[in-house]
């Protein structure tokens, strides 16, 4: 019984690191969910609506890029922006360290 109680122990720490869901920061938000959904349909609405194969490849083609390209955009600006947090609080908000 005593790895049993071990074991709770661990789960029960590794539980109370977890992080809280009402504050998510793996997230890019709702624009980052937006972009991903346009992503992930956009085969599917173009497969209905663009009848000539060599253009419903191209659009989709190019519909893949671009929100690839936003969501990574979107993904380095938050980076750049904790980055930027982090520089200031390390250096005192005022430039000095």
């Amino acid at each position: 019984m005593a790895q049993g109680s071990h074991h709770y122990r661990q789960a029960r720490n590794a539980f109370a690191q977890r992080q809280p869901y009402y504050r998510p920061h793996t997230s890019l938000g709702a624009a980052g969910h937006w972009i991903k959904e346009v992503g992930i349909l956009a085969p599917i609405a173009i497969g209905q609506f663009v009848p000539d194969p060599e253009r419903k490849w191209r659009y989709i083609n190019f519909i893949s890029l671009a929100t690839a390209l936003l969501s990574q955009g979107m993904w380095t600006m938050k980076i750049h922006k904790e980055r930027e947090w982090a520089r200031e609080h390390r250096l005192g908000g005022d430039g000095r360290q």
